[in-house]
């Protein structure tokens, strides 16, 4: 197994970043923002897009920088794919053929729509959850509930159905 750090190091130390982000820079954390930066640059005569977009520079700058970090993480062999999918449970199979190479253009239009998606509804859940609640967002909170809600849904309802 790989060495990573484990959830009780890794997730206080992505709530430490929050706060220190807001107290020292008055800058949101969050990756989809990066979209409406990008789309600034090419749809200028969109009022949405028509914004001081030089606020937004630094998080497009650290989605490019994530992006990078994991194609280099598995080319470099730091994190294998076939490591990720638990061959022991009956999701496996269909793990398996998700993750294949084959679909990467698949993932890439997929995460264009997402990221749509997410700066269309201001955020993105991480970015509700962990942005949005630290401020005492009730849209946020409202947000993040439906999260929730839409994944116990999805894991204790609709997966058993299909599978």
């Amino acid at each position: 197994m790989y060495n990573v750090l484990p959830w009780y190091i890794a997730g206080p130390l992505i709530g430490l970043i929050v706060p220190l982000l807001l107290l020292l820079t008055e800058n949101q954390f969050g990756i989809s923002s990066s979209y409406r930066f990008i789309g600034s640059k090419f749809f200028k005569k969109i009022d949405y897009f028509n914004y001081k977009s030089g606020t937004d520079k630094w998080q497009f700058q650290f989605a490019i920088g994530v992006v990078l970090a994991g194609i280099f993480s598995l080319y470099a062999g730091v994190i294998q794919v076939d490591a990720v999918v638990d061959n022991s449970t009956k999701y496996s199979e269909i793990a398996n053929t998700i993750y294949s190479s084959s679909n990467i253009l698949y993932f890439f239009i997929g995460g264009i729509f997402v990221g749509f998606g997410s700066r269309y509804a201001n955020g993105c859940t991480a970015g509700h959850c962990i942005m949005g609640i630290s401020p005492f967002s009730l849209s946020s909170f409202v947000a993040t509930i439906c999260f929730f809600i839409g994944g116990l849904f999805a894991s204790y309802v609709l997966i058993p159905l299909l599978f």
